[in-house]
This record gives structure tokens, C-alpha cells and sequence, in this order.
């Protein structure tokens, strides 16, 4: 869009035989990624930094008139987030400000200016999915293209078959797998084993973590979900989903987040345990400035009238547990 905007960028506004022009924005601003982030507000600090100490192991037997067995917790991993500051600027010619926007009731349009943060912030929450695989990504918007790591604490990649134990014990995997087939396609069988690699997952001394994974996030509208659709339907409804026999199957009961962000990677699929939704596990959003709309500012020179939305925020991950994920390709 041509800044600041004036009568030629947008004649029709200014058309006397034009009755009738809308506004045709994003319809609201949108929340969705709070379904799946845990979300911190108020933070003031340019850089945060999370670390954790993990538990004790298990206690050991005690024979009569020893001594009782020693131990320790783990140091657990550092991670950092920075916080960055996002926004937009919209601005008008006078001439245009006075017959084209306020005699056309398009006021509104300075709301556009806020969805455009809100819009931006769910599109870097979803990257955080469509790059789960990788360690790094490059991102792009009207500022230009930058390269955005997505790291957790033990330097891995949201999604990895070997993430790093604290004691440095085994290391534990949340690509959901049956045993053999890794990355496995959205069918009953790989509902069943993303449970399967959910209750393979440990904490940082080995004891089993206990998730119970409730929650799937899909890309919205395209294969993934539309089956994820048929098969939890099913499910919720007492049935084995692609199946003639009589078995019952589990009384889990899920929820689907379908995202409308995710559109490169549209074939991978997640579950999560809502109730490690915290400041501990899973992705993390770290916001020292929720979005805010300024103005009008009105340059003196010129006449122009400006209004500005900019919102400050970070997200990440420490520790991956809690969740699942599959690229949906049943290969490596």
C-alpha cells in the first residue's frame, strides 16, 4: 500500500457515483494461539531466561543400619527470550483523510492496523509448528526477510527422536512412532501410537512423566484434519474409526485445534496434554506489550494523519515434553 495513501491510490472513495464502499478487513483479532501457547503478560525484562532443577530419582531399599543412600537433583537447561517489537504504520493525505476515509464512515480501517499485529502474531505462533523439525527458519514480512531460531533448551528442535535427558541418561523422542514406523499418517493406528510415544516420555531423572495427550492440532481444511475429524468423530462416539468389528475402543475424549497459519507444512500433525499447558513445558509466549493502537498523529507539515499499532513479544520452547508430532510421511 502507497504511504501515505492519497486521493489517486484510491479514487473510488472520493466517486460520487460510487453509493456504496466497504471496508473488507480481517473479520476480528484472533486468540488462537493461546489454545496451544502457555502465555505470560507483563514481562519486563528485555531478555527472560528459564532454567529448572529437576526432582530426585527413585529412593533406593535401606538394610538394617546403613547409611541412607544419596542424591541430588539435575541442573536443567537455560533458555532465553528476547523480546521483539512488531508493528505497522498507516497513514493518510489529508485530502484523502477528509473526503475519501471520513466522509466514507471508513474510520474503522484504523482497526486494520491492530489485526495486522494479531494476524502477524498468530502466523510466528504457527511457524513455531510448521518449522517444529528444524532448529532455524527464515520468516518474512513487510520489514523484510529474517532468520528465526526455534531451539529449545538442549539446542534441539521442537520435534527430534533424540532429546536430551538433564542426567544424561537415555534420550527420549516425541515423533510419534509405533516402535517401527516413524512420522507416522493420521490413521487409527497412529493415534494409538502417539500415545504410545507419549508414555515413553521421562523426566529429567527417567521416571515416567504420565502424559495423556487430549489435544490435536491440525492445519485447518486440509487432509489431516478432515480425517482427524472422522476418527476422533468416531471415537467420541463409542466406535473404532475404519473398522466393521465390535470392539470398544478408549474413553478419551479430544479436542481439535485446527490452525489456518499452518499452510506450508499442512500434512504435519501434534497432541499435547493440556494440562502441562504451563510455564514448564510445551510453547511459551513471553509478551512485554500487548498490541496497541496510537493515534491520530497528524504531521504538521503536511497534514498527513497517521495511526501506528506495535505490539512487543517473544516465543519458544525450553522443554519439548508433553507433546507429540509427526510429519505425517510414515518414513524418517
Amino acid at each position: 500500500m502507497p504511504n501515505p495513501l492519497s486521493l489517486s491510490d484510491a479514487a473510488d472513495l472520493i466517486d460520487v457515483s460510487i453509493q456504496d464502499i466497504w471496508l473488507k478487513g480481517s473479520e476480528q483479532e484472533t486468540e488462537q494461539f493461546k489454545q496451544y501457547f502457555n502465555v505470560e503478560t507483563g514481562v519486563q525484562d528485555y531478555y527472560l531466561k528459564d532454567s529448572s532443577l529437576t526432582g530426585l530419582g527413585y529412593a533406593g531399599r535401606i538394610v538394617e543400619n546403613a547409611a541412607v543412600t544419596a542424591a541430588s537433583p539435575v541442573q536443567g537447561f537455560d533458555k532465553t527470550y528476547t523480546q521483539v517489537q512488531f508493528g505497522v504504520l498507516l497513514s493518510f493525505t489529508k485530502l484523502m483523510w477528509m473526503f475519501g476515509i471520513k466522509k466514507r464512515d471508513l474510520e474503522n480501517i484504523t482497526a486494520e492496523a491492530r489485526k495486522a499485529c494479531s494476524d502477524l502474531r498468530e502466523q510466528r505462533c504457527a511457524d513455531r509448528l510448521d518449522n517444529s523439525f528444524s532448529t532455524s527458519y527464515s520468516a518474512s514480512d513487510i520489514s523484510g526477510n529474517y532468520s528465526v531460531t526455534v531451539t529449545g533448551g538442549d539446542g534441539l528442535a521442537f520435534a527430534s527422536a533424540v532429546h536430551t535427558r538433564e542426567d544424561g541418561g537415555t534420550a527420549w523422542s516425541n515423533r510419534v512412532s509405533d516402535g517401527t514406523t516413524v512420522n507416522m499418517d493420521f490413521e487409527y493406528d497412529a493415534l494409538k501410537a502417539a500415545h504410545r510415544t507419549a508414555a515413553l516420555q521421562v523426566g529429567g531423572t527417567g521416571k515416567p512423566l504420565n502424559v495423556n495427550l487430549d489435544t490435536l492440532v491440525v492445519s485447518r481444511g486440509f487432509a489431516v484434519h478432515n480425517r482427524a475429524e472422522e476418527i476422533l468423530g468416531a471415537i467420541n462416539r463409542g466406535f473404532i474409526a475404519g473398522s466393521a468389528d465390535h470392539d470398544g475402543n478408549a474413553s478419551a475424549r479430544y479436542k481439535i485445534i485446527a490452525s489456518p497459519w499452518v499452510q506450508t507444512n499442512t500434512l504435519y500433525w501434534f497432541m499435547f496434554d493440556s494440562k502441562l499447558k504451563n510455564s514448564r513445558y510445551g510453547l511459551q509466549y513471553k509478551e512485554a506489550q500487548p498490541i496497541s493502537l496510537e493515534g491520530p498523529n497528524v504531521v504538521f507539515k503536511t497534514g498527513e494523519v497517521q495511526y501506528k499499532a506495535t505490539t512487543v513479544f517473544d516465543l519458544g520452547h525450553n522443554d519439548a515434553r508433553g507433546w507429540v508430532c509427526s510429519k505425517n510421511t510414515n518414513a524418517t
